[in-house]
């Protein structure tokens, strides 16, 4: 340190924490030595990964969303204890762990209804969101019930259209473009027709602070906070589990496609932000694949830096920045199941 002390004894294995501290301190520069290893190491951090626990709880809340959705088209009548039992009890209290939840959304095989798929992992985030915002809990509650109903309004859009491959016509794209107001017609003289920041979350999560939006290219100053909450984690959905064009996306990636939509002006910085932020932490201690086949485990992030790459161990012990070798890149998150 600037003492001349030193801030930890030669032989220590640095953990994140330790190199959070270490950055914090006027330090000019730091040695670190690599110790020797075998041809593969075990690296701990297992808790990090995708478990089989967390895809068996996952499975039966989709059902019972599932069915939530379909008496909610059928009677236009939404059952507002199941709605709240699924959220409070089930999504909130089992599914909000950063790390796991990140890894279920890129990897997860969507069997079943898409549409269901995406509102449950919406919801999910938002849960996660509404923590990092540190909202009380009636305001997480809230959000979360906006994520996961956010896009209900799609049942009702032929599935011919929602499933088609290759160039919507303008017609077909005018069809998908009312889905909010259709999730908000089915929700607006319910049980939640007194929850405000719900329904124009829900209608307004296409709208985008440049005004470029729909259905009513709102700007910022109009949209409704929710809106602009849902706005983000709905397209960081939308493209971490995109399969059009290849087997997973990797989560940097997507941080810099809705990063650059901040900057632009689309996205509302105060909370698109955060959500990098915030997620890129949950990310530390994740393992990954990276495009020349190695494995390896995300070990530090710089989260000064919204748009920072991650130090990577590989499963052979070698380290791995990012932000300066990017002859190398992060192909996807891995599950436990990879790993092995």
């Amino acid at each position: 340190g600037a003492d001349g002390k030193a801030i930890y004894k030669k032989g220590t294995k640095l953990a994140y924490e330790m190199i959070t501290d270490i950055k914090t301190k006027p330090v000019v520069s730091v040695y670190v030595e690599e110790v020797p290893m075998g041809p593969e190491i075990n690296i701990p951090g297992k808790e990090h990964l995708l478990d089989d626990a967390y895809v068996k709880v996952y499975e039966s809340i989709y059902l019972r969303v599932q069915e939530l959705f379909n008496k909610l088209l059928e009677t236009e009548e939404l059952d507002n204890a199941e709605l709240n039992a699924i959220v409070d009890e089930e999504i909130c209290a089992k599914l909000l762990s950063g790390a796991k939840a990140v890894s279920q959304i890129h990897n997860m095989d969507r069997d079943g209804s898409v549409i269901i798929h995406h509102n449950l992992h919406v919801a999910i985030l938002a849960g996660l969101m509404g923590k990092w915002l540190r909202y009380d809990s009636g305001r997480q509650h809230d959000l979360v019930v906006a994520g996961l109903l956010h896009d209900v309004g799609k049942l009702k859009v032929p599935k011919e259209v929602l499933e088609k491959q290759g160039k919507l016509t303008d017609e077909e794209f005018a069809m998908i473009k009312r889905h909010p107001e259709h999730s908000y017609g089915l929700l607006k003289l319910g049980p939640l027709r007194d929850k405000q920041d719900i329904l124009f979350g829900i209608l307004q999560h296409h709208e985008r602070c440049d005004g470029s939006g729909y259905p009513d290219r709102l700007k910022k100053d109009r949209i409704n906070y929710f809106a602009c909450i849902i706005a983000i984690l709905d397209i960081y959905d939308a493209m971490a589990t995109n399969r059009s064009y290849a087997k997973r996306n990797s989560p940097f990636d997507v941080f810099s496609t809705l990063y650059e939509d901040i900057l632009k002006g689309k996205l509302d910085t105060e909370y698109g932000v955060p959500f990098l932020r915030h997620l890129c932490h949950s990310l530390n201690g994740n393992w990954v694949c990276l495009d020349n086949g190695e494995k390896g485990r995300i070990v530090y992030i710089d989260e000064s830096r919204v748009t920072a790459m991650p130090i990577v161990q590989t499963t052979h012990g070698k380290f791995i920045d990012l932000n300066h070798d990017t002859s190398v890149k992060i192909e996807s998150l891995l599950t436990a199941r990879e790993l092995e």
